[in-house]
């Protein structure tokens, strides 16, 4: 006996832009999970256009108890389930695809000093995330190849909307600091340093399955899932200028060679199906699990 989980959440979540497809596909995968009791109260995905981890979820720790089986289990206890199991909340990335941008950060113009520089949100992630890049010579790339277009205009405005501006501005800025795509040693590195900085030990391409970063704390290696870093080919960076919203410079990573798919992925409902019965069996389940739990003894 199955039922429907999602009444244990009080939430309402935001009508994103149909054109919107990463909020979207975080909304997807976040309703899919919580339906299944595995979405810790009180965790919502990010408001569209904030930041955060996109989202959590509670599995049960392979690292514990490895030989328990459920066989195990229930042969001790006499039911499948409420052995010694120990779970975890997670942090999770989420992308579309491959094709998708990996920490982003703003870019800025020193005009005392004629440079790029990094700028934006002082939260700790987003410091690390600079500091990284910094790491990789990523700001002596920028420099390099927009040296020739001399100093940018846009940062004599304040901020605003692009129709605020002179036009004039704009297409200078358009057309001195083209955008650039270019691969760079060591930013896997960065981008997996980022991630689990921002308390995000995996992530789930959509079109490619589940990785970890540095670190598999809850031991899904048994699953087949791999290190994000030995799966890309290679890494880079895009800067560009984006005219969407405010007229803006950024630079982020980017997965520049094939990335080889997972053995399993968060939107497949049968390895849903597997991961929520066995953090169904975790003495700390959430109290959705529990409700689960007790239903499927009937």
């Amino acid at each position: 006996m199955e039922e429907e989980l999602s009444q244990y959440y009080d939430e309402e979540l935001p009508d994103p832009e149909l054109r919107n497809k990463g909020v979207l596909y975080e909304q997807f995968v976040y309703s899919l999970y919580r339906d299944k009791g595995m979405i810790p109260q009180g965790f919502l995905p990010p408001k569209i256009g904030g930041h955060g981890v996109d989202l959590k979820l509670f599995m049960r720790d392979y690292n514990v108890n490895k030989s328990l089986t459920k066989e195990a289990t229930r042969l001790v206890t006499g039911i499948p389930f409420g052995g010694d199991n120990i779970g975890k909340v997670v942090g999770i990335e989420l992308k579309t695809s491959d094709e998708d941008h990996f920490g982003s950060s703003a870019l800025s113009y020193d005009y005392a000093k004629g440079e790029w520089i990094l700028t934006g949100r002082d939260t700790v992630h987003n410091q690390e995330n600079r500091k990284l890049l910094k790491s990789a010579n990523a700001l002596q790339l920028i420099n390099q190849k927009w040296k020739s277009g001399g100093a940018p205009k846009r940062f004599r405005y304040k901020s605003g909307n692009p129709p605020t501006y002179p036009k004039d501005a704009l297409e200078y800025d358009k057309f001195n600091f083209p955008e650039y795509n270019e691969p760079m040693s060591g930013i896997v590195n960065v981008c997996s340093n980022y991630y689990t900085a921002k308390e995000c030990n995996y992530i789930n391409v959509s079109t490619h399955g589940l990785y970890y970063f540095n670190k598999d704390p809850l031991g899904l290696s048994r699953y087949g899932v791999k290190r994000f870093s030995s799966c890309v080919g290679n890494m880079g960076i895009r800067f560009r200028l984006k005219k969407s919203g405010s007229w803006n410079f950024n630079v982020s990573m980017i997965i520049m060679s094939d990335l080889q798919k997972s053995s399993v992925n968060l939107n497949d409902p049968v390895f849903a199906d597997e991961l929520r019965d066995d953090a169904a069996e975790c003495k700390n389940a959430t109290y959705a699990l529990k409700q689960y739990r007790a239903m499927n003894l009937i």
